[in-house]
């Protein structure tokens, strides 16, 4: 193979961990870099959730549990189709009494288009739509909406580092339209990933859900700001586990809480 395949070789195989590591970020498993022809990527995800009473946060304490299962597949070199499916069981306790429910909560496809790849960077565009999130889902019945909701969102990455660790950036925004009461909002997302070895991967993530406040009725409407540390461990190319926290920083209209999760990822 002379230089210039082997060069081509070794940049897909960068490109391609970086892919991986970068679509584990989160719930939305935002990332520009999209899967490569072929490739299939699943991640389910296990999350508990604890915060205060939606209603009144000294009249007691809603927690839930959800099951988040995540799928991304490579249909050409530049377009990536995928979605996730959440089942959730929630519990509510106060003053009234004890509450809870179960069910599937959460369903929504996207498919995903690359424009620029290269050795540093990557960008995409992406266009979801899915069911908004209900009392089971495990947010707050606070963010529940009925309808349901598209979003366009823009994506861009880019490898800060090679040497002597590797470090990569990532962000995404998105305008994301209510189709029903609850008012539409802006989303982002950043990234910042540090691979010190081979097996290890450790993120830093910032969340933010903000209302554009042109809700009907008593549809939802809340700003949100999330942090999120998290460590991946990569057994090999094909098998990883992915554990860590979200916070809710600062909120509006929402009573704030924490969450702890675990994912498993299989590439094939």
């Amino acid at each position: 193979m002379g230089s210039g395949g082997a060069f081509k070789s070794a940049s897909g195989r960068i490109l391609s961990w970086l892919a991986i590591a970068a679509a584990l970020t989160s719930a939305a498993h935002a990332s520009p870099w999209a899967r490569f022809d072929g490739e299939l990527l699943v991640i389910s995800s296990t999350k508990y959730f604890q915060g205060d009473s939606p209603d009144d946060p000294a009249d007691g304490v809603f927690e839930s549990v959800d099951s988040d299962t995540h799928i991304e597949f490579g249909l050409t070199e530049d377009i990536t189709i995928g979605g996730k499916v959440i089942y959730g069981t929630s519990w509510l306790a106060n003053s009234a009494g004890n509450f809870s429910d179960s069910g599937f909560s959460e369903v929504e496809g996207f498919a995903q288009y690359q424009f620029l790849r290269d050795i540093r960077q990557a960008a995409s565009v992406k266009l979801s739509a899915g069911k908004p999130a209900a009392f089971q889902s495990g947010a707050r019945p606070s963010l529940s909406a009925g309808g349901a909701d598209v979003e366009l969102g823009g994506l861009y990455g880019r490898n800060l580092l090679f040497e002597p660790v590797k470090i990569f950036a990532a962000g995404e925004i998105g305008f994301r339209k209510r189709i029903g009461d609850a008012a539409d909002v802006m989303r982002t997302q950043g990234t910042l990933g540090v691979e010190p070895g081979r097996h290890w991967v450790l993120l830093f993530e910032t969340f933010s859900v903000t209302s554009l406040r042109n809700e009907n009725d008593s549809g939802a409407d809340y700003d949100i700001v999330k942090i999120q540390p998290s460590v991946i461990y990569r057994f090999n190319r094909r098998w990883a586990v992915q554990a860590g926290m979200t916070e809710d920083v600062s909120v509006r209209n929402v009573a704030p809480g924490r969450t702890y999760f675990i994912g498993f990822w299989s590439a094939f």
